[in-house]
């Protein structure tokens, strides 16, 4: 009698609640000395104190595949088939997380998809650890936000085939569930709000910047074509009022030092004519002129070859008063 179900429980999922666990490990957990002792006669009230004394979850570990107290306890809840608002309490409990585990575990074998999906979900917002049992008997520690998504998206857990439910997408789409919100959405909504206002201040400094930098050059352009501008204006009133000074004193401007290099250019030219001119061959000497100085020139060559004959002449008749031999001509 005390491995049967209630007879007052309903059938789930077509099948006796206890056929939820495989027949193997049901056989493990009745052989053990938890569930003969401390299991036997529990009710639904009666249950609670002990899942309040659970330190651990899991399934069967050890090379006897022991059974652990938590599947034990899922056991018998599934033979008790408590009524749902029990199973409600077990999950909004905070201070107890073993209990929120096992009331969560359980809704996820009997419950419907929209229930599941509707009383775990918040749980992902627990981020509490609890210590798990491995096949070798080892433990480890787990936050119990992964293990309802194990819960959620699995389909086998603590040696437990998990009733298959549809993805929660595909009730929302049908209306069966509303879109999830996530519990840091107000968190992410600030944050985004933060980074638009940083990014509009970044924006208008970096367009109040280019304003600036395009006043600069502005004035910069402004300036330069200022003093170009300047400096043509002062060259030309330069040039013309060293003109006008040149003008009032005979000059042209700077080029005094000029005016008088030419000048004394043209008096050197006047007291000493070029070789062409002192020759008679100028550009405006004519033939007449040319021949009339070959002329001149062949006489004073005769005259010159006279003077040396007279000077010999002279010269002999001093030999000749010496006694010595005159020279020949």
């Amino acid at each position: 009698m005390a491995n049967r179900t209630d007879p007052l429980a309903s059938i789930v999922h077509g099948t006796n609640p206890q056929n939820l666990i495989e027949n193997i490990v049901r056989q493990r957990i009745y052989e053990q000395l938890y569930w003969k002792e401390d299991c036997f006669a529990l009710t639904a009230e009666t249950l609670l104190e002990k899942a309040v004394e659970l330190r651990c979850v899991g399934g069967t570990h050890g090379g006897q595949r022991q059974a652990t107290n938590f599947l034990c306890l899922v056991l018998k809840l599934l033979q008790l088939q408590p009524e749902k608002e029990i199973i409600y309490e077990y999950i909004a409990n905070e201070d107890f997380k073993y209990v929120r585990v096992l009331g969560a575990f359980y809704l996820r074998l009997v419950g419907s998809p929209k229930e599941i999906y509707e009383y775990l979900e918040p749980l992902y917002h627990d981020f509490r650890k609890v210590r798990k049992v491995n096949l070798d008997g080892t433990f480890c520690a787990v936050h119990i936000d992964e293990t309802v998504q194990e819960m959620l998206t699995g389909s086998f857990m603590f040696d437990t085939s998990l009733p298959r439910i549809p993805y929660r997408h595909t009730l929302v789409s049908v209306g069966r569930l509303k879109p999830r919100v996530s519990a840091m959405a107000k968190d992410f909504e600030a944050v985004r709000k933060e980074l638009e206002e940083k990014k509009a201040r970044l924006l208008e400094e970096e367009v109040r910047r280019r304003e600036e930098n395009l006043e600069i050059e502005k004035r910069e352009a402004a300036e330069r074509i200022a003093h170009t501008y300047r400096d043509r204006h002062s060259g030309s009133m330069r040039r013309r009022n060293d003109f006008g000074e040149d003008r009032r004193h005979g000059g042209f401007g700077d080029g005094e030092a000029r005016a008088r290099a030419r000048e004394g250019k043209r008096q050197r030219s006047r007291r000493s004519p070029s070789p062409g001119v002192r020759e008679g061959r100028g550009p405006k000497s004519t033939r007449r002129d040319r021949e009339k100085t070959s002329n001149s020139e062949r006489e004073a060559g005769t005259g010159d070859m006279r003077k040396e004959d007279l000077s010999i002449q002279e010269t002999n008749a001093l030999r000749a008063k010496l006694g010595l031999k005159p020279l020949k001509m």
